[in-house]
């Protein structure tokens, strides 16, 4: 047991000089390479990035001076109406919408600010509006059950902020996100057990699954279950055989699994899951400390606002795939939960660790292994094949 957490505490170890690469004066690069003054808005996403992956991993705790100095670095976003957002995409394209991309960086903002500062004021005129019953009523079914990972992002930056207000004071907080979890038992798809109306098949799942994750942060906070936790366990066993998959499926699907092992009848090829999920990111660190945000080297950082020519280590990844490795190590390794100190605001990175068995072995079984080759092998050629046909597209 203590060779496999030996492997997982240097994967920590190698986190701290990676954040000391990030720090620039205003705050944290968002990638190793980033050019801050080309893309000042990825400093916000790079900075909220490095303040929960310092907590995630226990990096040296900074002293008041330097919290101080992040936390001024953050405010510097916050508009009048409480919310977080870089002047610089006020006018900006992006693929999301709007609101979107205000519920995100108010969400991972204050998460990150509380981080720094326990008495935060997290008060935001702008996410008020979510207090009112009928106001919310409306919003939720306006959501689009065809975009079920954009609309599952939407739905937990707006529970987080409830679950704060419930948490300080304002118990009609905890009423909305009953409101919530009534509505999420309306619409969910017992085909999937996700929230959408799909059939069942590899890329319906994925994007069921990828945005269901989000969804039950709510019926986690209020100690309810997910419903069709078995289907769910199930769902995600072929994608961790894949290997890191981004970074965002990753801490998806591994947080699914570990939630759903306790509910299975056989949870052995969920676990050898797990173990395989595992081996492939510790062996896709990179040297810097970091790791990449895609599943290959070959596809550089894109974000709202900014661009790179070549892949590099990313804050945000970094952090989502640590998550992933202490999920895993403090399920299924018999690791500590004191040795993960995981976000306590909604959202991804919002995780509880419960111990399910302890293995004592990082290797896979053959017979699974090869099993779940054969079955991803039709869409590992698919997507190689998608790839050579960008190559020469390119050209």
């Amino acid at each position: 047991m203590d060779i496999c957490l030996d492997k997982i505490h240097v994967s920590r170890k190698k986190v701290f000089s990676f954040v000391e690469k990030l720090k620039v004066k205003n705050g944290y690069k968002y990638t190793i390479n980033h050019d801050f003054n080309k893309y000042p808005a990825a400093l916000l996403y790079g900075t909220w990035s490095a303040v929960y992956l310092n907590e995630l991993c226990g990096v040296n705790d900074a002293d008041k001076i330097v919290k101080k100095c992040v936390l001024k670095t953050l405010e510097n976003y916050r508009r009048s109406d409480g919310i977080y957002f870089p002047k610089a995409l006020e006018d900006a394209k992006y693929p999301k919408s709007k609101e979107y991309m205000y519920l995100h960086c108010y969400n991972y903002t204050v998460g990150a600010c509380r981080l720094l500062n326990p008495d935060f004021d997290f008060q935001s005129k702008y996410m008020d509006y979510f207090l009112d019953a009928d106001h919310l009523e409306r919003w939720l079914n306006q959501r689009s059950l065809e975009r079920p990972w954009e609309e599952s992002n939407n739905i937990v930056n707006v529970a987080s902020y409830l679950a704060l207000c419930n948490e300080n004071g304002n118990s009609i907080g905890k009423d909305r996100l009953y409101q919530m979890l009534e509505w999420h038992n309306r619409v969910q798809n017992p085909r999937t057990g996700g929230f959408e109306n799909f059939s069942p098949n590899r890329k319906n799942i994925l994007q069921s699954m990828g945005g269901a994750v989000h969804n039950f942060h709510i019926h986690h906070y209020l100690n309810e279950p997910m419903k069709y936790e078995e289907l769910i366990g199930q769902n995600v066993i072929p994608f961790l055989f894949e290997g890191p998959l981004t970074a965002c499926l990753s801490i998806d699907f591994v947080e699914l699994a570990c939630k759903s092992l306790p509910f299975m009848k056989d949870s052995f090829e969920l676990e050898q899951a797990l173990l395989f999920h595992l081996n492939a990111l510790l062996a896709y660190q990179n040297e810097d400390g970091g790791f990449f945000e895609n599943e290959t080297s070959k596809k550089p950082t894109t974000a709202n606002g900014m661009k790179e020519d070549t892949a590099s280590s990313n804050s945000y990844a970094t952090w989502f795939r640590m998550c992933s490795i202490g999920m895993i190590s403090t399920t299924l390794l018999g690791d500590s939960p004191e040795n993960w100190r995981f976000r306590d605001t909604l959202g991804m990175g919002y995780y509880q660790p419960k111990r399910f068995k302890e293995i004592n072995t990082l290797d896979v079984d053959r017979k699974i292994l090869k099993k779940y080759n054969r079955i991803n092998f039709p869409h590992k050629l698919i997507k190689h094949a998608i790839e050579i046909g960008v190559k020469l597209l390119s050209r």
